[in-house]
């Protein structure tokens, strides 16, 4: 197997190369996947480490990000949750070619919560670009268990929750409790 390094920027020379078909990215980041995204999505990583045994999820995952670069760094289990079947094509083919402990879910969010096999069953939530904090925060919920947390990459005008704390810029972490 390929040292992180390399499965790092083979996934962004993946995403590079399909993102014309699918619209994964902007155009304007063809070019610079590692620095914008790749490296955005590994600030997540010291929650991953922190979190308590078991699978993590990334809801609403797109392109990939952040579950392919936290899954290459982690020895954790990832589903990648994407609804959409052509970007989840794309994410089969990441997960097969870089060899990652990964499992793509064809659904979105509130199908997956519906779920019994999901719900509640998972230490991490992350979500990246999937809707305004408040919101999804709501969508990851249910996918997380009673001891997990969530962490969502925001931007800089974010809304944030009352209830969560800003771990760094542009990253915060709540609880599953929505108490």
């Amino acid at each position: 197997m390929k040292p992180e390094a390399d499965r790092l920027d083979a996934y962004a020379a993946l995403v590079e190369s399909w993102a014309p078909r699918l619209d994964l990215i902007s155009t304007g980041d063809l070019g610079r996947v590692r620095e914008r995204h790749v490296n955005d999505s590994l600030r997540v990583l010291p929650l991953v480490e922190a979190a308590p045994p078991g699978p993590c999820i990334d809801v609403g995952t797109g392109a990939g990000f952040p579950g392919i670069p936290l899954a290459i760094c982690s020895s954790r289990l990832w589903r990648l949750l994407e609804p959409r079947r052509r970007r989840a094509a794309f994410l089969e083919e990441v997960v097969r070619e870089l060899e990652l402990e990964c499992e793509v879910v064809v659904r979105s969010a509130e199908q997956a919560a519906r779920d019994p096999l999901l719900r509640r069953s998972h230490a991490l939530a992350t979500a990246r670009a999937l809707a305004p904090p408040q919101e999804a925060a709501a969508l990851c919920r249910p996918l997380v268990a009673t001891n997990g947390r969530i962490a969502l990459l925001v931007g800089s005008a974010a809304d944030i929750p009352p209830d969560a704390e800003e771990i760094g810029p542009g990253l915060i972490t709540l609880s599953p409790d929505d108490s």
